[in-house]
Order: structure tokens, then C-alpha cells, then sequence
């Protein structure tokens, strides 16, 4: 709809609405809308407030219905263009609790969507008069509305951009939940396949020291496996086909070092076991070297009474 359309809608109903003085308020309507327009964002900031302390008392603080709502979605807007974002946030507040219409109250969503990923991804907030970061509050506003509001249209990118937030700032487990999320929610996302790839590094970054949990290679190539089935004519196709190199190394590592710990308290079986996979899933690495020497080393070891 465009300006000119809604400013003479919004009159119109000014003028039908029964409430006295609709022409005062009709002429700050105007005379807000041309200043927004013109890029006198300020000047249109004190006209809407204006407007809207007007039509308060006009209907003894009725606060609520689709007329005060579309004001205060223009005044967001003029908040906006002022930088003042956290008086635009509480504004769309305000808006989701005067029973909007549902083209205003998508466009107020989609406003509060594009504030909170602008601070997820750089912008400041003021306060106190100093610039701060304003990550936390970016992260806060997505996730909002992803709780609140999982079927917009930009609910999907909000995940994603959280999990990547995650990602970037070492809560790895934080990421794949939200990128297993997209994957299983909003499987036709543009974000699906970067989701998948990403689902797999969050997994990767889990690793802790040379004691890690086996699952957690498990989990990373299953997203790896699944990136590369569900999306093989993806620039990053050569990347996870790495990733899952590194992992069968990784593997193989840790099943010759829990192979060790079997031998060191004389469970040569169990040891075997775990050198055998190595053979078997990472073969002609020096990794299967390694435990093809081990085992010949442990032929014929039998395991101590009472260590079963």
C-alpha cells in the first residue's frame, strides 16, 4: 500500500470515527506523514506522539483498534529512520497489545525482525548517552520471535542467524540445536543447506581435548553425510567431504586411545574390538598402521582372572 494510500485511508476514518475534532487530528495525520516522507524524521516523531495523546483523549484513553495501531506503526517507522531503536521496540509493544490488524501487526513484526538483526550483527544501542553493544538484545528480540511467532516469514532466518551468533561466540551446542531446528521445521529455507552444513561445525567445535565423547563425531557426520546427500551440487560439497576425512581421523584416534586404556587394565578383547574398527573404517591412514602394530603386540594376551 503506499503512503499516499494509507495516509488517506487513515484520514477517512478519522473523519467517520466518532470522535469529536477529527479535523485537528486529520491535519496532524497529514502534516506527520509529509514530514516522515520528506526525511524530517524528528519533526515526525513529535507530530505522531502528538497524534496520538490527541486521539487518547478524544476517546477517554482508548488505546486499542486498528486507527491508534497504524499510528503508532509510523511512528516505529520514524523512530527507525531516527536510529532509536529501542523507543521503536517499545512501540511495537505497544502495538501488539491495541488489537492491530494483521497487515499492521505483520509489518510491526517484521520492524522488531529487522532491529534485532541489525544489533545481532553490529549495530549499537544507547544508553546512558554511550554507545554499547547490543548483541544480547538483538539475540533476545529473535528469540521472541521465534517462540512467539514460529510461522513468519522471517522466523527461519532468525534461527539461523542465532545459531550462527552461537556458533561464532563458542556455544556450540547452542548452534546445532538451532540449526537441527531449521533442518527439521523449515526443511524448504533457503538457510536448509548452510543449516546442515553448519549443524555438522557446531558438532565439531564441541571437541574438548583428546578425551572427547565419540557421539559427538557421530552427531558431526551424520549433518556432513546428510549435507552432502540432500544437497550434492553445493559449492561446499569438496568442505564437508574434508570435514568427514577429519572425522574418521578422529575417530580412529580416540578408539586407539581407548584401545590403550583396555590394555593398560588387561582387557585385551575389548581392545581388540576397538583396534579392529580402526582397521576397518580407516584403513591405509597411519592411524590403521598404528593399530594393526598394537594388535600384533597384544596376540596372544589373555585377559587377567577377575578383570572381566
Amino acid at each position: 500500500m503506499s503512503g499516499n494510500l494509507t495516509l488517506m485511508l487513515l484520514i477517512t476514518v478519522f473523519q467517520s470515527a466518532p470522535v469529536a475534532a477529527d479535523k485537528e487530528l486529520s491535519a496532524l495525520i497529514q502534516e506527520a506523514s509529509l514530514a516522515l516522507e520528506s526525511g524530517r524524521a524528528a519533526e515526525a516523531v513529535g507530530l505522531y506522539e502528538d497524534v496520538i495523546d490527541l486521539y487518547l483523549y478524544e476517546t477517554d484513553g482508548n488505546a486499542t483498534g486498528p486507527i491508534i495501531s497504524k499510528v503508532r506503526l509510523d511512528l516505529t517507522r520514524a523512530l527507525v529512520e531516527m536510529r532509536q531503536y529501542d523507543d521503536a521496540l517499545r512501540i511495537t509493544e505497544d502495538i501488539f497489545y491495541s488489537d492491530p490488524g494483521p497487515q499492521t501487526l505483520a509489518e510491526s513484526l517484521q520492524i522488531r525482525f529487522n532491529i534485532g538483526f541489525s544489533f545481532l550483527t553490529g549495530s549499537t544501542r544507547r544508553l546512558f548517552g554511550l554507545e554499547v553493544s547490543a548483541e544480547r538484545r538483538g539475540l533476545e528480540v529473535l528469540n521472541e520471535l521465534i517462540k512467539d511467532y514460529p510461522f513468519m516469514d522471517f522466523t527461519d532466518d532468525a534461527i539461523f542467524h542465532c545459531g550462527n551468533w552461537y556458533l561464532n561466540n563458542n556455544s556450540p551446542e547452542d548452534a546445532e540445536r538451532y540449526f537441527t531446528r531449521l533442518i527439521r521445521e523449515y526443511p524448504d529455507s533457503e538457510w536448509s543447506a548452510a543449516s546442515q552444513l553448519l549443524a555438522g561445525d557446531a558438532s565439531m567445535a564441541q571437541l574438548k581435548g583428546v578425551d572427547y565423547d565419540l557421539g559427538i563425531l557421530v552427531s558431526a557426520e551424520r549433518h556432513y553425510r546428510r549435507y552432502l546427500r540432500l544437497f550434492p551440487g553445493q559449492g561446499d560439497s569438496t568442505r564437508a567431504r574434508e570435514k568427514l576425512s577429519d572425522i574418521r581421523l578422529y575417530k580412529a584416534r580416540r578408539r586407539i586411545s581407548i584401545a590403550d586404556f583396555y590394555i593398560r587394565i588387561k582387557k585385551f578383547r575389548s581392545a581388540r574390538i576397538y583396534l579392529e574398527k580402526v582397521i576397518q573404517e580407516a584403513a591405509e591412514t597411519p592411524e590403521a598402521q598404528e593399530a594393526r602394530e598394537v594388535l600384533d603386540s597384544i596376540r596372544g594376551e589373555k585377559e587377567e582372572e577377575g578383570t572381566q
